[in-house]
């Protein structure tokens, strides 16, 4: 799940679905709870405004009548029995309660200014014989159907306590009434979980059309940036989205252009010089054969040879990166071992081994070129190369292999800065110009890659090229190994 918060789109839809769910949680409890305030005071304005019809019609009757009267309105919501005269003792109830509440309530539908005639005592969960059973009548009774009684309703109402009232009549005589105060259950998963789970679907459906459509150009930002650093000829960014990102991709298609323009610049001087220096080289060369001394002749000869390449070398250079080529599918084993089948053709020793087929989407000509300029070096410094291909989780690996003297660690780097040629002073200098790392580096990186000089403990000089997978990892097949030896790379050419 830690994917999930890596972007800005799933950071952004956690927070709006945390703290969204604590605040409609929080509204719902508020509302909740004013809502049972609102309806407990309803009930007990009903059930005292019952009470005080009762104790009207009552006191209207004579003595003799009441007796069947109040036996015919007493119930489960409210029981009512005739009293001695005696005095009970006034009962306090604490200030703010439901029933303190109750009580002034019955002094105003009795219309009495004291509550000296009004006797009231409350327990709290106290039951009422036959509510139950009334309740339960009820729920269960034919008009729970559709389109009458509610039944989820009706299942939510709970008696919170119970009241006892004595009240005085005008003539002395007291009336004793008991009736439940009932409540309604504030919370339940009903009540909670369905308006939660419909602001929830809708809060994650709203925000990710949303993100989607705000993050959509710093996705596509993101992309063509990324194309930008391995194609300096790749299409400009687009400039939509919020005015953040329309800055961003402004400001990096001009350094692009600007980048274009040094290359081009660059890619220029070089042929301008080639081009300027070809002309002395080759009249010196024509020079060099008129003279008449072999050996200085020879020598010479060599030198301008060298400086051919050298110019030649650089032009290639300056151009690596001015070079377009489109990307491709291809299968690696196959380039792989159609490079190192050449250099065995052309009598170099090759040995492939450990080769897994894999197929990734690169450039094929500026592959063949990296490789060509390891496997160079490893024939140059240590006679003969062994290769290996193995596929990883994200990257497939290359490796070539020589028996040479291998480069001290603390001078890896080294070895890939242009005409750097780092060679033991006991070693016979080979030729070349020192550019095959600082290319094979230059190409690999622009494919998305990288590449990596390490000393094995048996000597040599390892050299790994990796390469980004474009496809999940599927079974490796073994390639026929070639007779040879293996590929691997030495040092700066």
């Amino acid at each position: 799940m830690t994917w999930l918060f890596d972007s800005i789109k799933g950071r952004v839809v956690a927070v709006l679905v945390l703290f969204l769910s604590a605040s409609h949680a929080l509204g719902l409890w508020l509302y909740a709870q004013e809502s049972e305030k609102a309806a407990t005071l309803l009930h007990d304005a009903l059930l005292a405004e019952q009470i005080s019809l009762i104790v009207r019609l009552a006191e209207r009757l004579p003595a003799t009548e009441r007796a069947a009267m109040l036996q015919a309105l007493s119930g489960p919501t409210v029981g009512i029995a005739l009293m001695t005269p005696e005095v009970r003792r006034q009962h306090v109830l604490p200030e703010g309660t439901r029933a303190h509440t109750f009580e002034h309530l019955l002094g105003v539908f009795l219309d009495r200014s004291t509550q000296e005639s009004i006797r009231l005592s409350y327990a709290p969960g106290g039951r009422i014989e036959g509510l139950d059973s009334l309740l339960a009548r009820v729920r269960t009774s034919a008009h729970g159907e559709r389109d009458h009684l509610s039944m989820r309703s009706l299942s939510e109402i709970r008696p919170q306590g119970a009241v006892m009232a004595d009240i005085a009549l005008a003539d002395g005589a007291w009336l004793r009434f008991l009736a439940p105060l009932l409540t309604v259950n504030p919370f339940s998963p009903i009540k909670l979980g369905i308006p939660l789970a419909a602001m929830l679907v809708s809060v994650l459906l709203i925000a990710a059309w949303v993100l989607h459509r705000w993050t959509q150009p710093l996705t596509q930002f993101a992309a063509a940036a990324e194309q930008f650093g391995t194609d300096i000829h790749s299409p400009a960014l687009p400039e939509t989205g919020p005015s953040e990102i329309r800055t961003a991709a402004r400001t990096v298609n001009l350094m692009q252009e600007r980048i274009r323009r040094l290359v081009e610049d660059r890619t220029a001087f070089a042929a301008a010089i080639a081009h300027d220096l070809g002309t002395p080289i080759t009249r010196l060369h024509l020079r060099a054969h008129e003279i008449e001394e072999e050996d200085v002749r020879g020598r010479m000869l060599a030198d301008l040879e060298q400086m051919r390449r050298m110019i030649a070398a650089t032009l290639e250079f300056a151009r690596l990166e001015f070079a377009a080529e489109p990307t491709e599918t291809l299968d690696l084993a196959s380039l792989v071992q159609s490079v190192c089948d050449d250099y065995q053709d052309a009598g170099q020793h090759v040995v492939v081994q450990d080769m897994q087929a894999e197929t990734i989407a690169s450039k094929p000509v500026a592959l063949r070129r990296a490789l060509g300029n390891v496997l160079e070096n490893a024939f140059k410094y240590g006679g003969r190369g062994r290769v290996s291909l193995v596929v990883m989780t994200r990257q497939v690996h290359v490796r070539i292999q020589d028996d040479g003297p291998g480069i001290p660690q603390d001078m890896i780097e080294e070895a890939f800065r242009p005409f750097r040629r780092l060679v033991p002073p006991d070693y016979k200098t080979p030729e070349g110009t020192g550019l095959g790392l600082s290319i094979a580096r230059s190409i690999v990186r622009g494919l998305g890659g990288e590449i990596e000089l390490t000393n094995p403990p048996r000597g040599g000089l390892l050299v790994t090229i990796m390469l980004p997978r474009s496809r999940p990892a599927r079974q490796s097949t073994p390639h026929r190994p070639i007779e040879g030896g293996v590929c691997q790379t030495h040092r700066a050419a």
